[in-house]
């Protein structure tokens, strides 16, 4: 049987090492995409929930989130503090939005639409207000809900 050698260099480590970190500071990391309708937009995959809930209470404006219903329930049962700062919650995935009674008095407005595209075009008809609007996905299809959100802001921007 032939032995086969692999040759890895220094450089070829450092650069496989600089890919994955950017990969994963691009995939993982909230990301500032600018302003739309007079509201600072931030799009985060995937996000760590204590990280996500220090960031939304600290965001100096009310916050529209549009994100997946399990994301949403998560952060206002074991976070509470957003609640604060959380103006509308626009469930993405879901149109019948299932929150306790309690959960769903401290925000003002909460909807529920069966995908990303209604739930950007109920978001495209609000007035144009100083607010945050911070969307969230994750699993499967995240990287294209993104992508959607990006192209949908450009194109209504």
């Amino acid at each position: 049987m032939k032995k086969l050698t692999i040759k890895t260099t220094e450089s070829d480590l450092l650069q496989a090492r600089k890919e994955g970190l950017e990969r994963a500071r691009s995939l993982e990391a909230m990301r500032p995409l600018g302003k739309w309708k007079s509201m600072d937009v931030f799009a985060w995959v995937n996000p760590h929930f204590e990280a996500l809930t220090t960031v939304i209470s600290n965001f100096p404006f009310p916050v529209v989130w549009v994100g997946k219903q399990s994301q949403i329930k998560c952060a206002i049962r074991y976070y509470p503090e957003v609640l604060d700062t959380i103006e509308t919650v626009v469930v993405s995935d879901y149109g019948n939005v299932k929150l306790s009674g309690e959960e769903i008095y401290t925000i003002d407005k909460v909807a529920g639409t069966g995908d990303v595209q209604a739930s950007l075009d109920l978001v495209r008809s609000f007035e144009n207000t100083r607010r945050v609007f911070l969307f969230t996905t994750e699993g499967v299809g995240s990287h294209e809900e993104l992508e959607l959100l990006e192209r949908y802001i450009h194109k209504y921007g």
